[in-house]
């Protein structure tokens, strides 16, 4: 059953909060819906956490909703923006492809990086969660959706600097990395089974250089 929104009565005052409590309530929000799930979050919990009253969180988020929306879309923004910060840096900065090919894969896909793994199964916690409520799941489409979009942007501008091969779809470019991202976690539960980094990388190197342009003729 969908909350009642919680009303601002006309000339209602600010409440005197904290200066980052909107940070703080979807912190705290956020660890709960990642340990325990969406149906664990209660706004008397959170605010007892926080240290601010009720009418502190309701003056930042209309409803319990509003609040875990905030706080998947928070989750699903810190994610992205450590590779898409990197995979920019990677185009404006390499000198050549095997630069770029070296600045990116780790980005892309590091199965190996113990903080990563860690990122991506709660990224993949989250959007597992969202399915089973279907008041979250269109808007976490969007926030994908938005997020796509700004790789779609990057394999663009690499398309331009000659980067990409011109008869690549950018947009499928762009999921297909995702995809790889979010997949790479299942080396996490291969144990001895698992290839070697050096095999893996050899790989993503591989895949990553057939996205360049072939070379040309001298």
């Amino acid at each position: 059953m969908k909350m009642a929104a919680h009303k601002k009565k006309p000339g209602e005052k600010q409440p005197r909060v904290n200066t980052d409590s909107r940070g703080q309530l979807i912190d705290v929000t956020l660890r709960v819906i990642l340990e325990q799930g969406v149906d664990a979050v209660r706004i008397d919990d959170i605010v007892a956490e926080v240290g601010v009253t009720k009418g502190s969180l309701y003056w930042h988020f209309e409803d319990r909703e509003a609040l875990v929306k905030a706080a998947l879309t928070e989750h699903i923004r810190r994610l992205s923006a450590e590779t898409l910060t990197g995979v920019s840096e990677a185009l404006d900065e390499s000198s050549g492809q095997d630069d770029y090919l070296a600045r990116v894969a780790p980005f892309i896909a590091d199965p190996y990086d113990a903080e990563q793994v860690r990122d991506r199964w709660g990224k993949l916690a989250i959007l597992v969660e969202t399915r089973n409520h279907p008041e979250l799941l269109e808007m976490m489409r969007d926030v994908q959706g938005r997020n796509i979009d700004l790789f779609v942007e990057l394999m663009t501008q690499a398309q331009k600097a000659g980067v990409l091969r011109q008869d690549l779809d950018p947009r499928a470019v762009a999921a297909a990395l995702n995809a790889m991202y979010l997949g790479s976690n299942v080396i996490d539960m291969l144990g001895d089974s698992a290839p070697t980094p050096d095999a893996w990388w050899g790989l993503i190197t591989f895949f990553i250089g057939t996205l360049f342009p072939p070379p040309t003729d001298a």
